[in-house]
């Protein structure tokens, strides 16, 4: 049986800049948009497709803010794929959205082009947190965003929250978290807070307007995320993600397995089995590029045998099942125990690493420290 591939498709506009992004994104501008989508068709066009790579249940519409195109642009996109590709009749087809910038109408247009599956990024349901971090909306919109969705017959929902923002309290974590589980969303990723050098809420952290919360404040809420979400009947089927049974994300799940995915778009990035390779974060770039008949990638690297394997190990730490061992050697011709027996034991003695008869997975303790535990196997 062919495994079939992801496709994963960058929008890079947003209504506004949130004061923790770090991803490739800009304001939106309508001329800007058209210039975009027309760059994109033409890229998923131009692609190369082998039959190992043709056959696709997964697309993923990432940003930015892909609902800042109109449904007509969003709808020649997703033609274009079914164009180039083999896609899945039950392909499940996520786009990332904001609360407060979409009506009714147009998420009965987003399912009647084919999208099945919403990502929302609701982050907080505390009116200061989401003004600290200019977020578009308010917690009622985010109330009324996953209501509205589901009048428009969306099932498969999920929710993005943040821990660890300034001055965040652990009333007010366990407040985001009654509010996340009481709208019975089946999906809920969480992120620990992670600022890069110029986000502006690193510098006004930095000019002491907002303090940063102690770590142990940081590692204390995500426990008391894992033990909600259990009382919840939520999968912790990945480091930073929640689902009840059968609403896993199936298209970031390739990520995590090391299966193939395709990627179009500004600063996307792909995979195809053997090569890693990734577009320009310059929209400008990417434009004159696609636009002159030229490749988008800015980068591309043919991975080894040896980094395949260790890649394995880390992701699949990453999730619930932990790596197994006897089919990693199958697979790789490695006895993880051997190979990495005195970094396998300094996890142990540290409690970040355990075994469970054939299983090797990450601790309750080490997924705090996750980071630290896969530099290990890399």
């Amino acid at each position: 049986m062919i495994e079939q591939a992801g496709i994963y498709l960058h929008i890079p506009f947003c209504a506004s800049r949130c004061h923790y992004c770090n991803f490739a994104t800009g304001g939106y501008e309508s001329e800007l948009a058209k210039r975009y989508v027309a760059a994109l068709l033409s890229e998923i066009e131009r692609a190369e497709v082998t039959d190992a790579m043709r056959h696709v249940d997964t697309i993923y519409f990432g940003g930015g803010t892909p609902t800042t195109l109109s449904i007509e642009q969003l709808d020649s996109i997703l033609a274009a794929c079914h164009r180039k590709f083999s896609i899945a009749s039950k392909a499940e087809i996520t786009t990332e959205a904001n609360p407060g910038t979409i009506s009714t109408e147009y998420f009965q247009g987003l399912r009647a082009i084919g999208f099945n599956r919403l990502s929302f990024g609701v982050q907080s349901f505390d009116d200061a947190e989401l003004k600290m971090i200019d977020r578009v909306h308010n917690a009622n919109d985010a109330r009324a965003a996953v209501k509205d969705a589901r009048q428009a017959g969306f099932e498969n929902i999920s929710i993005d929250l943040i821990a660890g923002l300034p001055e965040q309290k652990m009333a007010t974590w366990q407040n985001n978290l009654a509010e996340a589980f009481a709208l019975a969303t089946p999906h809920i990723s969480v992120y620990l807070l992670e600022l890069y050098q110029d986000a502006p809420l690193q510098h006004r952290i930095t000019r002491g307007e907002l303090r940063a919360i102690d770590e142990d404040l940081t590692v204390a809420m995500y426990y008391v995320l894992v033990d909600a979400a259990a009382q919840q009947s939520f999968a912790h089927y990945e480091i930073s993600n929640w689902a009840q049974p059968g609403f896993e994300s199936r298209h970031n799940l390739k990520y995590w397995t090391g299966a193939p995915y395709w990627a179009f778009g500004v600063s996307a990035a792909g995979y195809d089995g053997e090569t890693r390779w990734s577009n320009t974060r310059n929209l400008n770039e990417y434009l004159k590029r696609i636009e002159a008949g030229e490749s988008p990638v800015a980068e591309r690297t043919e991975l080894s045998a040896e980094d395949k394997q260790s890649e394995a190990i880390f992701l699949q730490l990453r999730l619930q099942h932990g790596v197994n061992l006897p089919r990693h050697q199958a697979q790789f011709g490695v006895d993880v125990k051997v190979r990495y027996h005195d970094e396998i034991g300094r996890l142990q003695e540290a409690g970040l690493l355990e075994f469970e008869k054939d299983t090797m997975r990450i601790s309750r303790a080490g997924k705090v420290l996750a980071n630290e535990v896969f530099a290990v196997f890399i």
